[in-house]
């Protein structure tokens, strides 16, 4: 076997192999003895068919079963004597096999990148964090309250506040004026805001009353099926309930959780806020002292992992898509992986740039980490087997690998911030806010509205409430 390892990029090369007629030989005639001994022809015993006949009635499998197998037996092995490892699977050109001759192939493969790593040493960080108040703790009793409400029919006319229940029919009509398809959605539980051109046009209503009219749906609508256009409302009411509060006291912290009096409940609150607090700003530290390393850090990346990087949100995106009962094929997959691709290369890019940098500081993951690990599993999810028996099953599975990774970035990241300079910053409840607004503005988390290409059905996203925060779980009483 000869070969030549060419570059083509950083992150990508090519190898030209030529195979020696001798090992082309010898696999075709493997190939077609084998197909020999299986295949049935008239005129032939099975297993009794001579080759020169499987090569006339089959050429076209033959040769292609062929290349595959001098591609995958050769590509591998000119690889490692040349030294590289690919990251990805060959892409075979001009691949040239006939009987009694050399056979040649050009394969070209994605490699992992070179980077120089940046100084990562003496970093000056800021961790921001939301200071665990009374006022936070009040307002976590006020969520537990809202949960905890009972709803209670009551023989009023819709107002602010109330809950109400009801069928709607929908029209949305086109710029032409023409109307489109009538939707019906059914018992549909809308919490009343007066702000919500939708919910003033409800209140006054009573039980079993019905009544029509028009919207003027803005071009800025949250529900896009709906924006700027003009929609015929059919409105039938079902029932009014309020929400009945618990006063927030020693027997409402009993009923919270058996917690012996309101003080252990905030106490319990407070603990879990706390760690919450930390868990949230440990992760913004991380992802700010990434963002630092990689302003720092130019490399390029291999497009074969961006790919999967794209791939596994694809499938994110799929099933969460299917969860809402909606069918994953009206999405546009093409449009969402361009919406993602940023996203994509940033992960890829932390990747490496993380491995990188735990090889730097020689970072190795000790086996009773994941031990400790691995049984502390075990003890949330109250699996009754030995550690060695959920071991071999996770290594079996191939997830040990993951584990290990996991706690090796982990241990990356402990390192790196015990090089640099952290500065804890707290946050009260208004720089909190304000902190997590200018995160949205520039966040680019994905939606469902821009990639779907079809209509909705009943009781999918053109629901006329499906953009209101107050859906039908609040109609459950707890």
């Amino acid at each position: 076997m000869q070969y030549t390892l060419n570059t083509q990029s950083s992150t990508r090369q090519s190898l030209d192999v030529t195979v020696p007629s001798a090992q082309v030989d010898e696999t075709f005639a493997r190939i077609t003895n084998r197909l020999a001994s299986t295949v049935k022809l008239p005129g032939f015993r099975k297993g009794k068919v001579p080759t020169q006949f499987i090569m006339e009635r089959f050429s076209k499998e033959v040769h292609q079963e062929v290349a595959e197998s001098l591609v995958r037996d050769f590509f591998w092995e000119a690889s490692r004597k040349a030294g590289v490892t690919p990251i990805s699977n060959p892409s075979i050109e001009k691949l040239e096999l006939k009987q009694n001759k050399d056979a040649t192939f050009v394969a070209s493969f994605d490699v992992a990148p070179e980077l120089t790593l940046p100084n990562y040493k003496n970093l000056s960080l800021t961790k921001k964090k939301r200071q665990v108040d009374d006022a936070l703790i009040e307002e976590q009793l006020k969520e537990l309250q809202g949960r905890a409400a009972k709803l209670k029919s009551v023989d009023l006319p819709v107002a602010a506040k109330l809950l109400v229940t009801c069928d709607l029919k929908v029209t949305p009509f086109r710029v032409d004026g023409k109307p489109e398809k009538t939707r019906s959605f059914k018992e549909q539980v809308i919490q009343i805001d007066e702000t919500r051109p939708l919910d003033a046009a409800l209140v006054g209503l009573k039980v079993d009353e019905v009544k029509e009219f028009t919207l003027q749906h803005s071009d800025q609508d949250a529900n896009t099926h709906f924006a700027g256009k003009t929609v015929k409302y059919h409105v039938v009411v079902k029932d009014v309930r309020e929400r009945v509060l618990a006063e927030i006291n020693d027997d409402f912290a009993k009923d919270a959780g058996a917690f012996e009096n309101l003080q252990a409940l905030k106490d319990r609150l407070k603990q879990d806020l706390e760690e919450a607090s930390e868990r949230d700003a440990n992760g913004r530290l991380q992802a700010d002292l990434l963002d630092l390393l990689l302003d720092k850090t130019t490399f390029d990346i291999p497009a074969s992992m961006i790919a999967m990087q794209l791939d596994d949100y694809c499938r994110e995106f799929s099933q969460q898509f299917a969860e809402q009962g909606m069918d994953p094929r009206r999405i546009n997959w093409q449009a969402y992986r361009e919406h993602r691709r940023k996203e994509a290369e940033r992960s890829v890019k932390c990747g490496y740039l993380l491995k990188q940098l735990g090889d730097a500081e020689k970072i190795e993951v000790p086996e009773s980490a994941v031990d400790a690990d691995i049984e502390k599993f075990m003890k949330e999810n109250r699996i009754q087997l030995t550690l060695k028996q959920v071991k071999s099953e996770l290594e079996n599975r191939g997830a040990l690998g993951e584990i290990k990774g996991r706690i090796r970035t982990e241990l990356i990241f402990k390192r790196l911030l015990e090089l640099s300079t952290v500065q804890e910053t707290l946050l009260d409840k208004k720089g909190y806010d304000a902190l997590l607004e200018s995160e949205r503005k520039q966040d680019e988390a994905s939606t469902l509205h821009p990639f779907d290409e079809g209509e909705s059905s009943e009781g999918t996203s053109t629901d006329p409430h499906a953009h209101h925060d107050h859906g039908s779980h609040e109609g459950h009483s707890h």
